[in-house]
């Protein structure tokens, strides 16, 4: 009996290696020479991306390390070196063991790559940032990294902003970035932004990756919230079908003064949604959901759940409610999607403490396909957060602890909302 060999149409082998995770392909490529150049494929990047977006959303978990130095000096002052370590895991993993440690090696070391911040994810890629003063200017440049893939770009965008220029901010964060891509053509921009407060507005800069130039842009519409006012961490604006969107203030309010000492200031019809399309160039205003009519304590959310836009916030002193745009852009299309009690979530705080009303909120994470699990971080349980369950109205809270290396070396715990819709891809950084 003769004995024929098998045969897979090249069809059907990408279909299958688009459905296992990159590390797994990546072995794969080294089957033959054949196999190298179907998996570098761009065709199959992108097929495989769309699979993984879908099926395996991550995490970028957080943790910082702070090493001190004893020093002797005039003041007696220690010196200090800080550093945090990205870690991607599994949102599925995540749900299914919220208490785990991870130890991690120095390719996830965050300033190891000259980098000191995160500007945001998009498509499996991470775009980093690094800011530099020495009293005359600041300096700023990126890097792309794949931590799938374990691959980091040269340093790209380099520009400088000298501190004599009229309006300069002298106080460290200067410039802040957005990464995003424009989908229809595969285009990856950053934009770079500067608030000017003598001036009452702000200096925009747009770099399409591969051009390597910054071009200046027009100036916000409107002025962005804050984030440090916000919310107290990096939610100044989301990724989202080609668009980079965030909340913004009208009449020209002072946007850095959002707390509870000043919300009188702020009444509902201040607040809009600004988004600037990553195709046309162009900028786009949308109003808040209708029954918002009361100015929280702390700044609303812009997030994405459910591949739709939300609007999130902390309504009074008993519910959490989150609103989605089911069609992105019509202003009729806001619906209620969730309004959560404290009790339900299990959180208590002295309502009486206006102090610490400022500093109470949520952020919203994710939203399993089935509707039952909802993934909160709550500033009242520190770096750690919430998993809540509908369905049995039961919660449960994440523990998480974080080692820098097999010794032991303990960084801190991490938290689980610094960079939003990251998912592994083979998509190049180059």
């Amino acid at each position: 009996m003769s004995v024929f060999p098998l045969f897979f149409p090249n069809d059907l082998i990408l279909e299958v290696l688009s459905l296992l995770n990159v590390k797994a392909i990546l072995r794969f490529r080294c089957v033959s020479k054949f196999w190298d150049i179907l998996i570098s494929n761009p065709s199959f990047v992108n097929l495989h991306l769309k699979s993984s977006e879908k099926r395996n959303p991550h995490f970028l978990l957080l943790a910082s390390h702070t090493k001190k130095f004893p020093t002797k000096t005039l003041y007696g002052s220690d010196e200090f070196e800080h550093d945090y370590v990205v870690f991607p895991y599994s949102i599925s993993r995540l749900v299914e063991n919220p208490s785990f440690t991870i130890t991690t090696d120095s390719d996830y070391i965050v300033q190891h790559k000259e980098c000191s911040d995160i500007v945001g994810s998009c498509n499996g890629l991470i775009c980093l940032s690094c800011e530099y003063y020495n009293y005359e200017y600041y300096e700023y440049w990126l890097r792309l990294w794949n931590p799938a893939t374990r691959t980091t770009s040269p340093k790209f965008g380099l520009f400088r902003l000298y501190s004599n220029t009229p309006g300069c901010p002298t106080s460290k964060g200067c410039y802040r970035f957005s990464f995003g891509c424009d989908n229809s053509s595969g285009t990856y921009k950053v934009m770079a932004s500067c608030y000017f407060r003598h001036q009452q507005r702000s200096n925009v800069k747009i770099l399409s990756l591969g051009d390597n130039v910054w071009r200046d842009f027009e100036s916000f519409p409107v002025e962005p919230i804050d984030a440090d006012y916000a919310c107290g961490t990096d939610y100044d604006d989301v990724y989202f079908k080609s668009t980079i969107t965030w909340l913004g203030i009208r009449n020209k309010l002072c946007t850095r003064a959002y707390n509870f000492t000043d919300i009188k200031d702020f009444t509902v019809k201040h607040f809009v949604i600004v988004s600037l399309d990553l195709r046309t160039e162009t900028y786009n205003q949308y109003l808040l959901p209708p029954d918002f009519d009361q100015v929280p304590h702390r700044a609303p959310i812009i997030g994405v759940l459910g591949d739709c836009l939300c609007f999130s916030y902390c309504y009074k002193e008993t519910d959490f409610i989150i609103w989605q745009m089911k069609e992105f852009g019509i202003q009729d299309f806001w619906t209620q999607f969730l309004k959560i009690s404290y009790h339900s979530l299990q959180i208590h705080y002295d309502y009486s403490d206006e102090n610490a009303k400022y500093h109470f909120y949520f952020v919203p994470l994710f939203f399993s396909e089935d509707g039952d699990t909802l993934i909160l971080h709550c500033s009242r349980e520190g770096s750690q957060d919430i998993i809540y369950n509908q369905r049995n109205n039961t919660v449960k809270q994440t523990k998480i602890t974080a080692t820098k290396t097999i010794t032991d070396d303990r960084i801190g715990d991490p938290c689980c909302c610094s960079v939003k819709g990251y998912f592994e891809s083979l998509v190049s950084v180059f």
